[in-house]
């Protein structure tokens, strides 16, 4: 019961977090649309729309090259693999089921 209740709580506060995140998100986006629309307003009223095209174009792909340089795995031999975090509700559990096979163990070797 006590590890439904956990998992409830754990699901909720995901799906919060999703939700909060993806709201989040679609604001930036609008708010890179109107960046945008300023920059390039700006940028024409000075140089003009070929200029403004080019400025923002060059802009995108290299902001877009950057992340993708940034995404790429790494490929030097040192990968830092960190152990997962435990959850305690597991870990308890898993000492209940260990608890269990010993006792199972020691109760077959008994009947020997």
């Amino acid at each position: 019961m006590m590890l439904l209740h956990s998992l409830r709580r754990s699901v909720r506060r995901t799906v919060g977090r999703l939700a909060l995140t993806s709201v989040a998100g679609l604001l930036v986006a609008v708010g890179i649309g109107f960046l945008t629309a300023a920059l390039w307003m700006l940028i024409a009223a000075t140089h003009g729309a070929m200029m403004a095209a080019t400025i923002i174009g060059g802009l995108y792909v290299g902001v877009g090259l950057i992340m993708m340089a940034v995404a790429m795995p790494s490929r030097s031999g040192h990968h830092h693999h960190h152990a997962p975090a435990v959850d305690p509700t597991a870990l308890v559990l898993a000492q209940i089921a260990e608890g269990f096979v010993t006792g199972m163990r020691a109760g077959r070797a008994t009947r020997r």
